[in-house]
């Protein structure tokens, strides 16, 4: 509810300007019956509460005005509690109204005889005038709510405002800056009121590529540079703009630095991309001798080299590494060398400046070392990297900066490196395609892991694992491999490693029709592997037995001296002879 007196200085200014021009006293009241401004004997009773009967409670409660001309004779006056003390001879009450509800009472008040004579002479000019006057005052009040109110609400959204962690800044259509938020000018490193007003080109490189925006009339992705004199500081985020009615059309701009980037894609795609040591699978030694090693190596931050066949994991290690690190809060990027245009993996590496070449982003690029930085640095298929970039790498690591394609300014990195390869990077640096300096300063670390088929006792614990990943993702429901399918899984040679296995569960759960996994449903290479294998066995197994029936031939009791020879029983020897249709005499 609106109060008369949160204006009470301006409504004591009117009501000493009416009495100064028409000779008259004046008071006006609040709701509550308070005295908030007067004039004459009234100015010492100010904030004193009228009684209930006063004439101004009458006016109060019906909210219409009254014109007492002979006090203390009138029928409102008979009933008030003021009477017999009231000095006051004739009076003019006018409610003071906002949207039909009473806020106060103003009164024109005659205290001596000229001022009576005056105000009845006159009363019905007066009274158009305090009907001006009191709706002038009920204008004024409401103004003064409605002045709150929006400061109320423009003090709420710069609170919100610099409690976004993104930089807001918003600029007029005089290019000037009007409003910068606190995340802003911590990003900037300037305060908030030293950026207010200055002008868009005192603050940002390339300004017209920000104005550009007003033109477009359309939200626009961008890089942004502040001026050298403010640090050159380097920033990624929107210019959008904010259409007015008048044609005076302002631009925000809602921008992060661009080191905290890979943080936010992290942080949002990063719940499926983090690995630990236990979400890696297996039992076998091998791989309980590998996670032991990653786990206590993490916390340096000396390089690690992961080798093994493709397929085998060397990812998740690295990823694991990573998480178990005292780094995990930072960016883990990786790269593989082996899959970037060699054309293009130098710019992707380590950045390029503006201008350095045909197609050249404006503004230039950060490369994946300075994305990386305080954090992890994944090169995987290290062993593709060319020659001339191996040097490059190397100078980076020994010297910890970078200098971007086209630049002049080194990038100082703190980042820490985790290689992979398939490949024989020893056999490389024999035949001159690895530098050994860098293969050494990738080395300090070794780590490898096992094909496969080195560790078999691992494949049904992948198996389960995949066989519940793809019935989630395909919407179904079958069983794990039944005994027959992993005899046949364990014969198997597995040239693509955990990769391939995961693979052939996918296909094994699309194409199965019953409640598990059968023989049926396994890939033809798998079957294909098992028969050659099965007809070896068979092959070696009937010419160990037709040499031992050979060799025992010309004894006295062949079939005995076979038996013996070969460790089976009679029965045995008698079913291989008639499997393999051999003879003994």
């Amino acid at each position: 509810m609106v109060e008369l007196g949160q204006i009470a200085d301006f409504v004591q200014q009117v009501a000493q300007t009416i009495a100064a021009v028409l000779e008259i006293e004046v008071q006006v009241i609040d709701r509550h019956l308070r005295l908030i401004a007067g004039t004459g004997i009234y100015f010492t009773k100010i904030n004193e509460v009228f009684d209930a009967t006063s004439a101004c409670h009458y006016v109060m409660q019906k909210g219409q005005p009254i014109i007492i001309e002979q006090a203390r004779k009138h029928e409102i006056c008979m009933k008030c509690v003021y009477r017999t003390t009231c000095i006051d001879l004739a009076e003019i009450c006018y409610p003071i109204l906002i949207e039909g509800i009473c806020v106060g009472v103003l009164a024109f008040i005659a205290e001596k005889k000229e001022q009576q004579q005056t105000l009845i002479a006159k009363k019905d000019n007066l009274f158009i005038f305090i009907e001006k006057i009191s709706a002038m005052l009920a204008y004024a009040l409401h103004s003064n709510e409605l002045n709150q109110q929006v400061s109320l609400l423009i003090n709420s959204q710069q609170t919100i405002m610099n409690s976004i962690q993104e930089g807001l800044v918003s600029i007029d259509s005089h290019e000037n800056i009007t409003f910068v938020n606190r995340s802003a000018a911590s990003l900037i490193g300037v305060s908030q009121e030293a950026l207010t007003s200055k002008s868009i080109s005192d603050v940002f490189q390339s300004p017209e590529d920000i104005l550009r925006c007003l033109k477009m009339l359309k939200t626009v992705e961008m890089e942004f540079f502040t001026v050298a004199t403010l640090g050159a500081g380097h920033y990624f985020g929107t210019v959008t703009p904010i259409i007015s009615y008048d044609g005076n059309n302002s631009l925000v701009i809602c921008f992060k630095s661009i080191e905290a980037m890979p943080n936010l894609v992290r942080n949002y795609l990063g719940k499926e991309q983090k690995i630990t040591m236990v979400d890696i699978l297996g039992k076998s030694q091998a791989i309980e001798n590998a996670k032991g090693r990653a786990f206590q190596v993490a916390s340096s931050d000396s390089s690690v080299l992961i080798t093994g066949e493709s397929g085998t994991g060397k990812e998740m290690f690295a990823r694991a590494i990573h998480y178990a690190s005292s780094r995990a809060s930072r960016p883990l990027i990786s790269i593989n060398c082996g899959a970037i245009p060699e054309g293009l993996l130098e710019s992707e590496l380590f950045g390029y400046e503006e201008g350095a070449f045909t197609g050249a982003k404006k503004g230039g690029k950060p490369g994946q070392f300075e994305l990386a930085n305080n954090g992890t640095l994944f090169l995987d298929e290290i062993g593709d990297m060319p020659l001339h970039l191996q040097v490059k790498l190397l100078r980076a690591l020994e010297d910890r900066h970078i200098q971007r394609v086209g630049g002049t300014k080194p990038v100082f990195i703190n980042v820490r490196i985790i290689a992979a390869t398939n490949k024989d990077l020893e056999r490389l640096l024999l035949s001159a395609e690895f530098r050994e300096d860098l293969y050494y300063r990738l080395n300090v670390i070794p780590l490898h892991i096992a094909p496969l088929r080195e560790r078999p006792e691992d494949i049904e614990s992948y198996a389960i694992h995949f066989t519940d990943k793809y019935n989630t993702l395909l919407k179904k429901s079958i069983g794990y491999p039944t005994k027959e399918v992993l005899d046949r899984l364990y014969s198997y040679s597995w040239p693509g490693n955990v990769r391939e296995l995961e693979n052939m569960v996918e296909y094994a759960i699309n194409m199965e029709r019953g409640a598990q996994i059968s023989v049926s449903s396994l890939p033809e290479r798998i079957l294909a592997e098992h028969k050659r294998i099965n007809y070896c066995v068979k092959d070696l197994e009937r010419k160990i037995i037709s040499d031992a029936i050979a060799t025992h031939a010309n004894n006295g009791n062949a079939i005995n001296n076979t038996c013996t020879s070969l460790g089976i029983s009679r029965s045995t020897l008698y079913r291989k002879l008639k499997e393999y249709k051999l003879n003994i005499k």
